[in-house]
């Protein structure tokens, strides 16, 4: 702003001395720059009147101090004089509960504020918990049952891709089964085209054979478990031994169950075989006029229920033969054993009927599996009977290479 020209103020009135050239030059001039005076020290003198100004001092060193004199060094206190007091152990409570600030015991002191020496350990640092390790829930779901499984792999998605593993589902089939093998001995293995979950739905469902086929005369039924075939090879008898002498086969199981009240089937279908105790009304006879039931020992593959020929109604029961004993029995017994496997040690425990059966008192009916053999024993308290008759029934897969898939033996007395 100080170089611009000055325009507003009005004209100065022109002296006589003054020429033309010199008039025009006024007009033209800068308007004069006012004095910078200090507002602070507006009455200051001028420069010239003030006294020079004084320079820093230089910086000098600091004279030496006097040595102070050696004071004279303390007594040292004894050594129980030189130990500072312990605290005493003193379980620190929570200060919520009383609303104080916890303090230690001998000093009553506050902790914060507390010299006396501390712990000299450190407290390890430990990883946090994992609560998704898998290692451990596989081990925490061999102790479920089915539905408690189905339960837990509801709650989220890992536990559903978790469980979904057919190593869980293998075991709880074969626990539920009392199949589990021994340390020395192999799982069974597992039937083709088919999933452990699968086969562990149509197992334990709670649906039998007699839902879908006469149910009006089905009056109970318990699960007795299951049993392995290795071979399609499977002994059927109506008493707890083993014949010493049986017909040729190419004669047919009928003519053999007529002689010696039993047969071997040598078409069965092999793995595991689930076996079920029914209660059933006697079908020839009216509720009223009949004194008694019929007891049925069931056994079917594990894959019956999943297969379409059965549920279409295209597999039906076949009779294989009856047995007639026409003496006076105090039981009724009948067994299913594996036929490849006569030797083995679960087959003789089921033969020696002495050390599993009831009482001669007690009317119940008793089963004992094995995994090579399963066995039904009932005591007959009625002293009246004429004989016992077993009737032997078998169900083909039709649709395949005829392989036996089912197996019943019906027991009735007249």
């Amino acid at each position: 702003m100080g170089k611009a020209i000055s325009l507003l103020r009005p004209p100065r009135e022109p002296r006589e001395s003054e020429g033309e050239s010199e008039r025009r030059m006024m007009q033209l001039r800068k308007r004069p720059r006012p004095r910078r005076v200090d507002s602070d020290f507006v009455s200051s003198p001028p420069a010239s009147l003030l006294p020079p100004p004084r320079k820093r001092a230089k910086r000098q060193a600091a004279p030496a101090a006097a040595a102070p004199a050696p004071s004279p060094v303390p007594a040292r206190p004894p050594p129980a004089a030189r130990r500072r007091p312990k605290c005493a152990r003193v379980i620190i409570q929570s200060p919520v509960a009383g609303l104080q600030p916890s303090v230690c015991g001998p000093c009553e002191a506050p902790l914060r504020a507390c010299r006396l020496p501390r712990a000299s350990f450190l407290a390890r640092r430990r990883p946090p918990f994992d609560w998704f390790e898998a290692d451990m829930w596989m081990e925490v779901a061999k102790y479920l049952f089915g539905a408690e499984l189905v339960r837990l792999s509801s709650t989220c998605r890992w536990f559903r891709r978790l469980l979904a593993d057919e190593f869980i589902w293998r075991h709880a089939f074969l626990r539920d089964l009392s199949l589990l093998p021994a340390a020395d001995d192999r799982y069974p293995p597992r039937p083709l085209h088919r999933s452990w979950r699968l086969l562990y739905a149509a197992a334990f469902n709670g649906a039998h054979s007699y839902w879908f086929r006469r149910s009006s005369r089905h009056i109970g039924a318990y699960r007795i478990g299951g049993f392995l075939l290795e071979s399609p090879h499977m002994l059927l008898t109506a008493k707890l031994a083993v014949p010493q002498w049986l017909p040729p086969q190419e004669d047919g199981p009928q003519i053999a169950i007529e002689m010696t009240g039993a047969c071997v089937l040598p078409n069965a279908r092999p793995g595991i075989w689930i076996t079920d105790f029914h209660l059933v009304r006697c079908p020839n006879c009216t509720l009223n006029k009949c004194a008694g039931v019929l007891q049925v020992l069931d056994a079917r593959h594990c894959e019956l229920f999943l297969e379409q020929g059965f549920w279409n109604g295209t597999w039906e029961y076949e009779d294989l033969g009856d047995h007639y004993n026409d003496e006076e029995t105090p039981t009724a017994a009948c067994a299913i054993f594996n036929a490849s496997t006569l030797a083995h040690e679960s087959i003789s425990c089921v033969l020696r009927s002495k050390s599993w059966v009831r009482r001669c008192d007690d009317p119940q009916p008793k089963a004992h599996c094995r995994p090579y053999a399963v066995a039904l024993n009932s005591n007959l308290l009625s002293n009246s009977n004429q004989g016992l008759v077993s009737r032997f029934q078998a169900m083909r897969d039709t649709t395949g290479n005829g392989q036996i898939v089912s197996i019943r033996i019906t027991q009735q007395i007249y």
